[in-house]
């Protein structure tokens, strides 16, 4: 029974919609041969899961999670439009419905990873009396709005300082040399798809060990739960861009300016959904002579949908000299629910992704951005070949 069937979303080819804004569209079905249907209807749905496997052989063991965020159904023919016998018949030919949807404000963004997802679709299904179903599907992108604006602590740079020191090999009790010291800064600490982070990087190479290269990583962090406050969790840390640079020879002090552009990525969010939750940071790798462990730094960042405006360069922090690794974030008016008391690492906290903006379009003041299929977006495991597409500005420096 030959029937197709297209959806469209109304002025949206790109097929993105960002939660808290009404979906609406128009689906055209169409038969060459009569039929008789008990019911056709759109079901618009968001779903997120999770599955990994640890352990080997018959010892292995899966977990699986699932969260459900969007389960809407809109009938095009329902059962109150029946007649006689609980059928209607569809005379071969074209016919167009409508649908309408408004997104809750609290979905998280469309993710695809290589131990789970979060997906959104329309499933158009055609109930034929005894036939299978003919079900229609197209997945679509949604994006959770998280503006950088919302934050004050976003808009300050961020200053990270690490010393490292290395002791002779197999000569434990003797006296370390001095410190390699690694001083890293950017200018926010918020960044949209398609903005370039202007990183600086000081080495002053005080050791006994030279670096042959420094390598900067910007890193996506994408941690995978069974359920809400789960115990069984797996973490998966891709590197989305790299980059090295020159080393720094003993005795010498070296100056780095990295340009990281920011490729289409899904924004950060650690709250949203119970079982994926994402963030990003830059990490810089010195590397130095076997038997003696690189120095790595860690620069916390927060992919946005939307970037930072006017933004004002503050005074920084002077190194505080006995800490090995110290961060120092500019004097800025934090929410009240962010503390200023450093963790166990000597890191100040960054406070949480704000929510989506209460207005229902989220760029009523900035050129609208384009919208570019996902960088690293590997799959799990289905029948499944879809990208989400996440907003690029073309905003080029941070």
């Amino acid at each position: 029974m030959p029937i197709t069937c297209e959806v469209h979303f109304d002025s949206n080819p790109a097929k993105v919609v960002y939660a808290g804004q009404v979906l609406s569209g128009t689906c055209r079905l169409t038969s060459t041969e009569h039929l008789y249907v008990r019911s056709i209807f759109i079901r618009i749905q968001g779903t997120a899961h999770a599955q990994w496997r640890e352990g080997t052989d018959e010892n292995s063991k899966t977990f699986t999670g699932d969260e459900d965020y969007l389960n809407e159904r809109t009938y095009f023919v329902n059962r109150s439009t029946f007649y006689a016998g609980g059928e209607t018949r569809l005379l071969a030919g074209s016919y167009t419905y409508n649908f309408q949807c408004m997104l809750p404000p609290d979905l998280p963004s469309s993710f695809e990873g290589e131990f789970g997802y979060i997906r959104y679709c329309t499933r158009v299904v055609i109930d034929i009396p005894l036939l299978p179903d003919q079900t229609f599907e197209q997945l679509f992108t949604v994006i959770k709005a998280v503006n950088l604006n919302a934050d004050p602590a976003l808009r300050a740079p961020f200053i990270a300082e690490r010393r490292k020191t290395f002791s002779p090999f197999l000569l434990c009790c003797f006296k370390s040399s001095p410190p390699m010291t690694i001083l890293a800064r950017i200018p926010v600490r918020g960044y949209t798809p398609g903005q370039v982070i202007n990183l600086e990087i000081n080495v002053k190479n005080e050791s006994d060990q030279p670096a042959s290269k420094f390598t900067i990583k910007l890193i996506k962090q994408v941690s995978y739960y069974v359920c809400e406050n789960s115990t069984s969790q797996k973490h998966e840390t891709i590197p989305i861009l790299r980059m090295e640079t020159r080393g720094c020879d003993i005795g010498k002090e070296e100056d780095y300016r990295v340009n990281l552009e920011v490729p289409s990525i899904p924004p950060s969010d650690f709250s949203t959904s119970n079982i994926i939750k994402v963030k990003y940071s830059i990490s810089i790798i010195g590397s130095v002579p076997c038997f003696h462990f690189d120095p790595i730094i860690d620069l916390p960042i927060t992919i946005g949908t939307n970037p930072i405006q006017d933004i004002t360069p503050a005074a920084n922090g002077d190194p505080h000299p006995d800490d090995i690794i110290i961060y120092h974030p500019t004097s800025v008016i934090l929410p009240p629910s962010v503390s200023q008391v450093p963790d166990q690492n000597n890191q100040l906290p960054y406070s949480a992704v704000p929510s989506a903006p209460s207005a229902p379009f989220p760029f009523p003041q900035e050129e609208p951005p384009s919208y570019m299929q996902a960088m690293q977006s590997a799959t799990i495991a289905d029948s499944n070949n879809f990208t989400p597409k996440y907003p690029m500005y073309n905003q080029r420096t941070s």
